[in-house]
């Protein structure tokens, strides 16, 4: 059946995509299992010594710098060249990352290293999200969409798993075995079919219609089909008509406005809701709420939770709907921070008091992960081109993911100082507190977008 070939050709032009995100999520959990490595004084790594608790801290948040220069290469790559060759392009910085961090010498060859990494990071996030709005059938969007959460979060449960079998130099070499096959596989997936009707390939992009719908190239296709690719030409050639410069005016409308402020604030939860930063330092905070497990433990534990939550997404995303996940999402993240904040709170204050209820942490900190998980953690993405008018989609996509990494940043540097200054019990109140906020905003702002049409006939 077409449908059934449609699905198929999606579904694999999406795994596809993800090796590359796979290797990338590898990348960021690398520092996990590899920093205490390079710091250890007993078999230096590098050539100039073991690596300093400061430079320690550059080495893992300066990956965000990166993200945020590969938001804005790849966001306009984009509009030069098209997505299927953006996506190619991913493999140039990723693949000098593992061979950076093979050859390095000196910790400031590893600074470049995590830079580029953070550019293939910056580059994915807003080249992933265009890529499946651009493909997929609007019953599948969701699951589609979340494969890009689930590929992230098992690239970094990966280097969790080898960072204790494979030996540093050996974990880089083996890892560029992934970018190597992204590269031949990509030769098998066509570009979008509305980044060939942008660039005036009408007949390249009828082609890669048809093979994301699962109809033969020989076919005709049915009425309905044909009716839904000509509706997708005309909102294309509307879209880059008379006026296709994006200006200032395209986002003065009230669309464009709630469309960019939603984008923004959704990255600004799923950033300052604290999750990330508690997986960033998931050892340290174990330890310090009273967990006897070891940091690799911790970690591995913390990851694969995070893979049963996105897995978890795949049923409810389009069942459930997308506004009605991240209301479920955000506010039981904010529930189980703060139930945290609570413990730790009456822990500080009296250690012995709840010295036999050491198992709560544990279950507190998977609970508001799973949550984090189902949701907040990758509905943000996937829904900013459902939601942004066609004409600045790719701008204001861009612009978010821009937003993204600075959130990213900023948390991850601030959260040691913020536990310093207030404690842990009062950074994950205010987390939490952030997060009920969220709660209200995306409750009476945020639109259901579940099965919304994206290429919706156009008069012109």
């Amino acid at each position: 059946m077409e449908t059934s070939g449609g699905v198929r050709n999606q579904v694999f032009a999406t795994g596809v995509m993800n090796i590359i995100n796979l290797s990338h999520g590898a990348a960021l959990g690398w520092v996990s299992p590899y920093l205490p490595v390079l710091m250890s004084t007993e078999e230096p790594i590098l050539a100039t010594g073991p690596v300093t608790v400061e430079q320690g801290s550059w080495i893992g948040s300066i990956l965000c710098l990166g993200a945020l220069f590969g938001a804005f290469l790849y966001g306009y790559l984009v509009d030069k060249v098209g997505i299927k060759r953006t996506l190619q392009a991913l493999v140039v910085p990723h693949s000098c990352f593992w061979i950076i961090s093979y050859l390095a010498t000196s910790v400031y060859q590893l600074y470049l290293g995590r830079f580029l990494a953070g550019v293939t990071g910056g580059g994915i996030i807003v080249v992933f999200p265009l890529f499946i709005a651009d493909i997929s059938d609007k019953q599948i969007r969701g699951i589609l969409g979340s494969v890009l959460a689930l590929t992230s979060n098992g690239g970094i449960l990966l280097i969790y798993i080898i960072g204790d079998v494979l030996h540093y130099h050996t974990v880089a070499l083996t890892m560029l075995s992934l970018p190597v096959m992204f590269t031949v596989l990509m030769f098998f997936v066509p570009d979008t079919p509305q980044t060939c009707l942008k660039m005036g390939k009408v007949v390249k992009a009828e082609r890669c219609f048809m093979f994301y719908r699962g109809i033969r190239p020989s076919g005709d296709g049915t009425s309905a089909v044909r009716q839904e690719f000509d509706n997708m030409k005309k909102f294309i050639e509307h879209s880059t008509g008379q006026n296709s410069r994006v200006t200032l005016d395209d986002f003065r409308s009230r669309e464009a406005k709630l469309g960019m402020f939603i984008g923004v604030f959704l990255m600004f939860i799923n950033q300052f809701c604290g999750v990330f930063a508690i997986l960033t330092y998931a050892a340290s905070i174990f330890e310090e709420v009273g967990s006897t497990l070891s940091p690799n433990t911790s970690a591995i534990i913390m990851g694969t939770i995070q893979i049963v939550g996105t897995l978890s997404s795949f049923i409810f995303v389009d069942l459930a709907g997308r506004k009605v996940l991240l209301l479920i999402s955000t506010a039981g993240t904010g529930m189980g921070l703060l139930l945290l904040a609570a413990f730790n709170w009456l822990t500080f204050n009296d250690p012995y008091w709840l010295a036999n209820y050491s198992w709560f942490p544990i279950v507190s900190l998977s609970a508001t992960v799973y949550l984090f998980s189902i949701g907040l953690c990758n509905i943000p993405f996937f829904v900013l081109p459902e939601i942004l008018p066609a004409k600045i989609c790719n701008v204001g996509n861009t612009l978010s993911m821009v937003s993204i990494t600075i959130f990213s940043f900023i948390s991850l540097k601030i959260f040691p100082v913020m536990v310093e200054v207030i404690n842990l019990y009062g950074a994950m109140g205010l987390f939490a507190g952030i997060s009920f906020l969220g709660v209200i905003v995306i409750a009476f702002v945020v639109p259901e977008t579940k099965g919304k049409n994206l290429i919706a006939p156009q008069s012109v």
